[in-house]
Formats: C-alpha cells, sequence, structure tokens
C-alpha cells in the first residue's frame, strides 16, 4: 500500500499513566486521561477514540468508559519520552527535530525537501515561536482548537501528498486550570473530529494519533512524566494491532522518514514502526 499523506494529530497534555521513569520527575502515580475518568458514573465516553483501540492501550488499567474491543480500526501501542528532561517542548522536539549540519531542523522540513514539488507540509498551531524556522513547512497559526479543526478539514479533503501535524492546545489550558468536566468535553469534541476526518482521509492517507506531553491537573507540576498514547489508522478498514511499548517520541519522526525516504543521522534514537503498521 502506497501511503502518500500522514496526517499528526498532537493531543498536547494527553498522558495515559506513569512512565518507567516517572519517579525521576516527580510523578509516580500520574495518569492524566485515568484520572479525569475516575468516576466511573461519569456519562461521557469517546466512541471514534474506543473502536481505534485507546482502551488496549490500558488492557492492564482499563477504563470503565474506554473499554477494550476485540477488533479495534487503528493499531495502538504507547510511547514514552527518552530525554533525560521534561518540558513542554521536550517531546514535540524529540518527535520532529534533529540536528542538521547548518541548523536545528525537522523531519518536517526534510519530507518538504524530498520533493518540493509534490510534498506539501502543513504545521497548524498556535505555538508558532517553536517552529519557525522550518523555512520548507507552511505554517498555519490558529488561535484555538475550533480554528485548527476548521483547517485541519479543509486540508483534509483535498488529495495532496505531504505530512499535516495539528497541535491541539486546548487540553493543556484545562488541565492547568483544573477544570475536569471541561477537559472530558474537550476530549468529546476531538473525538467528534477525529470521526469526521476519519471519513474525510483518502485511501492513501494514514493518520497518527498522539500526545506530545502529558499534564495530570492532580500534580502541581506544568508537565508530568508519563506515557503517551500512539494510535494508527488507515482507510483500508483492516483490523489494527498492538505496536508495544516504544521507547521514544523518536519513532514517529523515524517512520516518517521512513515513509518519505529522508536520509537521518546514524545516531538518531527513533525506530520506524511502519512495518509492523502495515
Amino acid at each position: 500500500m502506497k501511503i502518500k499523506r500522514v496526517f499528526i494529530l498532537d493531543l498536547a497534555s494527553l498522558g495515559i499513566g506513569e512512565s518507567a521513569d516517572a519517579n525521576r520527575f516527580d510523578s509516580v502515580g500520574a495518569d492524566t486521561l485515568g484520572h479525569v475518568f475516575e468516576d466511573a458514573s461519569l456519562d461521557i465516553n469517546l466512541p471514534t477514540l474506543t473502536e481505534l483501540g485507546l482502551g488496549n492501550i490500558r488492557y492492564q488499567n482499563p477504563i470503565a468508559q474506554i473499554p477494550e474491543v476485540d477488533n479495534p480500526l487503528g493499531s495502538y501501542g504507547k510511547i514514552q519520552i527518552a530525554a533525560p528532561n521534561n518540558q513542554v517542548t521536550t517531546g514535540l522536539r524529540e518527535m520532529l527535530d534533529y540536528q542538521a549540519e547548518a541548523r536545528t531542523t525537522s523531519v518536517l522540513d526534510s519530507v518538504a525537501e524530498v520533493d518540493p514539488l509534490d510534498n506539501k507540509v502543513i504545521i497548524l498551531s498556535n505555538y508558532q515561536s517553536y517552529f519557525s524556522n522550518q523555512l520548507q513547512s507552511q505554517n498555519i497559526h490558529v488561535n484555538d482548537d475550533t480554528s485548527v479543526w476548521w483547517s485541519l478539514h479543509r486540508e483534509a479533503i483535498r488529495q495532496q501528498s505531504g505530512v499535516v501535524y495539528a497541535r491541539m492546545s486546548g487540553l493543556d489550558h484545562l488541565a492547568h486550570d483544573g477544570k475536569k468536566e471541561s477537559y472530558l468535553g474537550e476530549l468529546s469534541k476531538i473525538d467528534g473530529n477525529i470521526q469526521r476526518l476519519m471519513n474525510e482521509m483518502f485511501s492513501t492517507d494514514m493518520l497518527i494519533i498522539t500526545s506530545s506531553f502529558a499534564n495530570d491537573m492532580r500534580s502541581p507540576l506544568p508537565v508530568t512524566r508519563e506515557y503517551l498514547p500512539l494510535i494508527g489508522y488507515l482507510p483500508s478498514g483492516r483490523v489494527g494491532k498492538s505496536l508495544g511499548i516504544r521507547r521514544s517520541l523518536g519513532d514517529i519522526g523515524a517512520t516518517l522518514a521512513e515513509l518519505f525516504n529522508v536520509e537521518v543521522a546514524d545516531n538518531n534514537i527513533g525506530h520506524s514502526f511502519l512495518r509492523e503498521f502495515l
């Protein structure tokens, strides 16, 4: 199967439980998703993410409203940050960036450079300062997640090659404010928009859903050290499979590099999951 375009949804702040090194970052017991759903009587569910396999990732620590499914639509796993620090930008850099000879660039720029005529790389984010040096990418500043989704749906219905990276910031703002009910409501909106995006995708598209960092609102820390969700979806209707535990967010960048024939440095820490996914 020839994949020509990849959508990356970065649901910033959505952790799924303490990572193996949580003790080094004062994050023992952190569980962003588990804690917002801790009241089992809450009548809120995420049907699309559930069907994609979000509950399958948490089979050892299930959430009543997000059950494990027998035949998930997506391939699923959990992924952790390998870097020895834990800031808002740490995971994002690990996911997309590496050092080029001349300047700091990212795999997004490299995808565009491989085939400037066909590959279109779009960044949808209100976090433009971090992406300002990605000179080959089209950076679209968005003020809120409603604008992100509007732009994302507009791009989805255009048949195109390349990458669309969309960073959702609403969940993080709500986590910082400790607004659990609003956080759940925002997750529900995201779930509906993911379903719409899946309906808009072409057969040559691929969807990756993840998060660049976690923010458990129970913690006084702005960033908690947790495993992050990893879900991959193809519109082919095939049953998904487990991607296991990934040891670096760089695996996403490595997967993009393999898919678009980007040459990476020998010391790159990421390992592509493309062949496992396909």
